[in-house]
């Protein structure tokens, strides 16, 4: 397999071919993506495949970022298999729903570490499913990855247990001083946030920070990831007069933003969890307009690797792609780096080692994993000016 420049040189000039892209796989299918025989880089059809599980949310409220996943990861398996493979062999991911519930996503764990042709798995989405498959998969011996996972308990509950979407405890404390206080100059806050684990932990971070700052959070409260109506809490949260409101969410933030500007209240927005995420601004037209959010991805022109699989999975996901595609294509990657690493010896103990060596630089970033098996991400803050994210400080914002 070609390092990641070779695969990302493979992406750009797959953007140009947009309009032929295949589909992905439904639910609980192999995903395989072989080169036509007798091309050049074909995959070898004298060597087993290699099969890596991949726990995600196909069905459910989840259901979008299962589907990030799904066509993520099989555009990396395309671009690894059209390279050669993994030392001549197929990279194989098999997808199952986990529907995002921690019980199913441990059961599936399990299921996956008693096949012995699966040497690692990829996932979950949520931090509290992938702490959920995390002991099993310490308990068996093989590698859990997951690329979206942030809450700062996952990785260390096993020396099986890896995430390289950064840590929520940096992220929060990153946008309660640097986003929230330096940049937006609140003193009053105001904080809704999805009772998940990702939310709690952002808020535990957020808060301290926050305070620290100088500001005072005047309001904070949590909703169920099914919640609907938020006008209870926008009357509470209008009560407590805080001059700036940040919404940490993944699911319903779009709902929460239209039912705040819906009861009439202009109050400055900050978001976290959605990054520089489309659906918010098709869902929102003009109430989302002037909101900030923080990014440790973005696809600019400027980075023609990155801004052609924007592209690309738009094109096959139907919906633009966040930090979280990104993510996605990464773990992928990595992970087969790790599995080359093991030449003709593959095993399951070989690849965690191989995956503590990782220090690169890949389609979202440099990735270096700590000896707890997480990375620390650096954050851009952008606004949403007419319709578009737009920068508005660098990764060097905290420096300066």
């Amino acid at each position: 397999m070609k390092k990641l420049t070779a695969l990302l040189t493979v992406l750009a000039l797959l953007a140009c071919l947009l309009a032929g892209c295949a589909g992905e796989a439904e639910p609980s299918e192999t995903v395989a993506a072989s080169a036509n025989a007798g091309e050049t880089g074909a995959v070898s059809t004298n060597k087993e495949p290699i099969k890596v599980g991949v726990l995600a949310p196909l069905t459910g409220t989840m259901a979008e970022f299962g589907k990030t996943y799904e066509v993520a990861m099989t555009m990396a398996a395309e671009d690894i298999n059209e390279a050669g493979g993994i030392n001549g062999r197929e990279l194989v991911l098999q997808f199952e729903d986990s529907k995002g519930d921690q019980n199913q996503s441990a059961e599936l764990a399990s299921k996956f570490a008693d096949d012995d042709e699966v040497v690692a798995i990829l996932g979950d989405f949520s931090s509290g499913c992938a702490m959920a498959a995390a002991p099993i998969c310490d308990e068996e011996g093989i590698v859990l990855l997951s690329p979206t996972a942030s809450n700062p308990d996952f990785a260390v509950m096993s020396d099986w247990a890896f995430q390289i979407a950064g840590l929520a405890s940096y992220e929060g404390s990153y946008a309660a001083t640097y986003e929230v206080g330096k940049y937006a100059g609140a003193k009053n806050v105001a904080i809704f946030y999805m009772n998940t684990d990702f939310g709690a932990s952002i808020v535990d971070s957020f808060i301290p920070a926050a305070e620290a700052a100088g500001m005072n959070i005047v309001f904070c409260e949590g909703y169920a990831d099914t919640e609907s109506d938020f006008s209870a809490l926008i009357t509470k949260a209008k009560a407590a007069e805080p001059d700036h409101v940040m919404i940490v969410d993944q699911t319903s933030i779009s709902n929460v933003i239209n039912q705040i500007r819906g009861s009439g209240w202009d109050v400055p927005i900050t978001m976290l969890g959605p990054s520089t995420s489309q659906q918010v601004i098709d869902l929102c037209g003009e109430n989302c307009e002037g909101i900030l959010t923080t990014v440790s991805v973005y696809y600019a022109e400027s980075d023609p690797a990155a801004y052609a699989f924007a592209q690309e999975f738009a094109e096959r996901a139907g919906f633009g792609a966040t930090v979280m595609a990104g993510f996605a294509y990464d773990g992928v990657i990595i992970l087969a780096e790790a599995i080359e690493a093991c030449g003709d010896n593959i095993t399951r103990e070989a690849i965690r080692d191989n995956l503590y060596l990782t220090d690169d630089t890949y389609l979202t970033g440099p990735i270096k994993f700590s000896e707890n098996g997480d990375i620390v991400r650096k954050y851009l803050i952008c606004e949403i000016v007419d319709g578009e994210y737009v920068i508005r400080c660098g990764y060097d914002y905290d420096a300066e």
